[in-house]
């Protein structure tokens, strides 16, 4: 069975893929260890690096995620979008428990990507996402997780602010009028 995290029908992706519409799924509060779920979601292995930028399909606003937005990560028993930790701390939308249960298990930190045991789990994946012309994984593969690239909430927030041109930054400064010669 393919386990999917965050494909919402806000994005396109097919009645059987998607979890319903993000709005109806907002919360005002998440998990008690929300931010470490965030930072194991930071750290999946991607599967898929698709090169477009993406905005928030609630606010239109550009966010952490913003890069490579759909690009498709696992922990080699979940997929979810490389934004869904964006959609995890900013609306605290609903987690499966045993989505849960495995982080909390793993104490957050994202396993090895072990070729032999993820073959099986990646066909799943394709014929899920109906991929007609993928490679079959490498069973002889592992990766490691490597260390989170996406800066977290509050570097991106504060680069944001940073970058942001403060007072009149579009106008150039009034010259003074000059007076005619009549003194008028």
């Amino acid at each position: 069975m393919l386990r999917l995290l965050g494909f919402f029908d806000d994005f396109g992706y097919s009645s059987e893929l998607a979890a319903g519409p993000l709005a109806v799924q907002v919360q005002a509060s998440g998990e008690p260890d929300e931010a470490e779920v965030v930072g194991y979601l930071d750290t999946g292995h991607r599967l898929t690096y698709f090169m477009e930028a993406g905005v928030d399909v609630l606010t239109g606003e550009v966010h952490r995620h913003t890069s490579g937005c759909s690009s498709l990560v696992t922990d080699g028993m979940w997929v979810w979008r490389a934004d869904f930790a964006h959609y995890l701390e900013a609306y605290h939308v609903p987690l499966p428990e045993a989505f849960v249960a495995r982080v909390r298990q793993r104490h957050h930190r994202m396993p090895d990507l072990v070729g032999a045991d993820f073959a099986p789990v990646f066909d799943e994946i394709v014929l899920g996402f109906g991929w007609t012309e993928a490679d079959p994984w490498d069973a002889e593969k592992v990766l490691r997780p490597q260390p989170r690239t996406v800066p977290t909430r509050a570097e991106f927030v504060a680069r944001v602010r940073q970058e942001r041109p403060v007072g009149s930054w579009g106008k150039a400064p009034r010259k003074p009028r000059r007076s005619n010669e009549r003194g008028v």
